[in-house]
């Protein structure tokens, strides 16, 4: 915890300057949360929020949005400070730019990302660089942990015959021919594996380091 302490010390004395060296001065952000001596605001989150960085969960409410988003933020810190030690490979700027296309399709049009990114402060340079780190996360994800992951054709048989075919049933559905579907599936169950690692990764990177949440509100 004396790394806590520190950081802690320091915010607050960077804080007090910039609002002009008095401790009566107006706070000019607050603190979401720790990652040991990183630190992550409280307008980081409204930013990120703004610009709709993470997907938001079908009927999630604003609060819940937010909080989901500091998450994110907490676990992509962690992610990304692993990713350094062993060397975060460059990111094309093709890929930045598809994804920055996928990021303006979750607004009515694409005008409105401009907007979304001028009230929160952000330049779309800004932007591409906060998509660049998560791109380099995700690739370091696709080299360690996808090649360890091996579906079989009993998994495929047993999903396919189990949940897959009864959401299709409860949906009105025909169920096609395993042979048919069958790459769709291990698609499907790669995909569900891989976060499982990935979750586990993070749930471990978590337990090492000092993480503590204040608010995201």
């Amino acid at each position: 915890m004396k790394g806590f302490r520190t950081s802690r010390a320091a915010l607050l004395i960077i804080l007090l300057l910039a609002a002009g060296r008095s401790p009566l001065a107006a706070t000019i952000d607050r603190i979401a949360a720790l990652v040991d001596r990183q630190v992550l605001t409280v307008s980081e989150i409204s930013q990120m929020e703004e610009v709709r960085f993470f997907q938001r969960a079908a009927g999630q409410n604003d609060d819940a949005y937010r909080r989901a988003i500091l998450d994110n933020l907490i676990a992509q810190a962690l992610r990304y400070r692993d990713v350094e030690r062993f060397g975060a490979a460059d990111v094309s700027k093709d890929a930045i730019e598809a994804r920055l296309v996928q990021m303006r399709s979750r607004f009515a049009s694409p005008a409105d990302l401009d907007a979304a990114l001028q009230k929160s402060e952000l330049t779309l340079d800004e932007l591409r660089a906060l998509i660049k780190r998560e791109l380099q996360v995700e690739n370091y994800i696709q080299e360690r942990f996808a090649p360890m992951i091996v579906v079989t054709s009993d998994e495929i048989d047993t999903y396919y015959k189990g949940p897959w075919a009864q959401q299709r049933r409860q949906r009105g559905l025909a169920v096609p021919p395993l042979a048919s579907v069958q790459e769709d599936i291990r698609t499907t169950l790669k995909a569900s594996r891989l976060q499982q690692e990935v979750e586990k990764w993070t749930t471990e990177l978590r337990s090492r380091a000092n993480v503590d949440v204040y608010t995201w509100r």
